[in-house]
């Protein structure tokens, strides 16, 4: 008989412990779905990235000389925000011409020429000594005009150009006529 109680209380026993362990499991379970954790990886790529824009509302550049001073002195046009350069890297703004002369518009094939030095200056539109500006002349060779210790993401410049003087430019002048002489003029960023 008592091997009975005792047999009736193992099994009740059982009985509970299995509850009680199943709502343990239950809880473990509900916890580590609650506290579940797993990892993605990101990772942040950085490319080399440079952009060199002329304003889209320049891209033609007029030297007109309407008067004597014009011719003694040169002519002088002012672009602002002329150029916006956005690079990763110190960087290097280099000016060239497309060709050796220039031709005339609306001439002959044999209407080219080389016309004498035109300048072209950037200008210091905020004050950051991180960069170097230098004036170049014209040529086909490329020439640095701004030089830059630091990347940007936004730097706009001002460029000046300035036309030939007296006998330089004269010369190419002709009687009762407007000349158009045209080159296209080249814009470069490279790494520093």
């Amino acid at each position: 008989m008592y091997y009975i109680n005792f047999l009736s209380y193992i099994y009740i026993l059982n009985y509970n412990m299995r509850g009680i362990i199943i709502i343990i499991g239950i809880i473990i379970l509900g916890i580590n779905y609650l506290y579940a954790q797993t990892s993605v990886r990101i990772n942040i790529v950085l490319n080399h990235v440079q952009n060199l824009t002329i304003n889209p509302d320049q891209q033609v550049v007029n030297l007109n000389y309407n008067t004597l001073e014009d011719y003694r002195s040169g002519v002088e046009v002012t672009k602002n925000a002329h150029l916006s350069v956005f690079s990763t890297t110190p960087y290097e703004v280099k000016v060239k011409l497309a060709n050796n002369e220039f031709v005339k518009l609306g001439g002959q094939q044999e209407d080219r020429l080389s016309m004498p030095d035109i300048q072209v200056s950037p200008i210091l539109t905020a004050e950051n000594s991180e960069v170097e500006f230098s004036t170049s002349v014209l040529t086909t060779e490329g020439r640095k005009i701004i030089s830059s210790n630091v990347p940007t993401t936004s730097a706009v410049y001002n460029i000046q150009y300035k036309g030939p003087k007296g006998e330089n430019i004269i010369r190419f002048a002709e009687r009762n006529k407007t000349i158009i002489f045209y080159n296209d003029i080249l814009y470069s960023i490279e790494t520093k």
